[in-house]
């Protein structure tokens, strides 16, 4: 597998990388395959490790992703009411503050034809740097998570009519399942940010700016 064509990038193989739980945090490269169509998350061997849980849609889109035996991880929230479709991931089945683990929300088009998503950790409440981001090649064909400005990748996809991703060792690999459902759905909960934008007076999209 190609990691990645950038000269400047080198693979995480520092200290340990936990966002979401230390038991995902293994000491090798992780290999897993999503379904992007079942939103389903498979190892190596087949065995399905996560899938996405959609509760009844309330003002907050909302979904779940769960472990195999049905414990629910992470609940990712998506504030529609943003131009940059913000997405807020929360230990568990919460919504509270307090269990707020991390945010996402996309940043800028570079000029190679990559998306950029900026990611930031719950303590990181200035949001001047990011913690992570991910490069999303144009039609999602592969993308990298980096950590925080550094050249340092620590996971990595290629699209094979699903997503095949490696995640390096150290790394926890379901905050990067968590992160690449959100690559699944942005670049069109943005579109329709922006179609939803244009209907708006110019003084309410100036609030929703904000």
């Amino acid at each position: 597998m190609t990691i990645n064509k950038e000269k400047e990038t080198s693979v995480h193989v520092g200290p340990v990388v936990k966002v979401i739980n230390l038991y995902y945090c293994a000491p090798h490269t992780i290999n897993l395959q999503i379904n992007t169509d079942k939103g389903a998350t498979y190892d190596g061997n087949g065995r399905r490790r996560f899938y996405i849980k959609s509760p009844p849609l309330t003002l907050h889109d909302r979904c779940l992703l769960c472990d195999d035996a049905g414990n629910p991880v992470v609940t990712l929230y998506w504030k529609i009411m943003t131009i940059h479709r913000r997405c807020q991931v929360f230990s568990g089945e919460s919504n509270d503050s307090s269990e707020l683990l991390f945010s996402v929300k996309k940043s800028k088009l570079l000029q190679s034809g990559v998306m950029r998503l900026d990611v930031f950790l719950a303590n990181n409440k200035k949001e001047s740097e990011c913690d992570f981001r991910v490069n999303v090649v144009s039609g999602k064909r592969s993308c990298h998570v980096y950590a925080g400005e550094s050249p340092t990748v620590v996971a990595s996809m290629e699209n094979n009519g699903g997503f095949n991703v490696f995640v390096y060792r150290n790394v926890d690999y379901a905050f990067i399942v968590a992160l690449l459902m959100i690559v699944k759905d942005i670049t069109f909960s943005y579109d329709e940010a922006l179609k939803f934008a244009k209907g708006m007076t110019p003084v309410a999209l100036g609030n929703m700016m904000n």
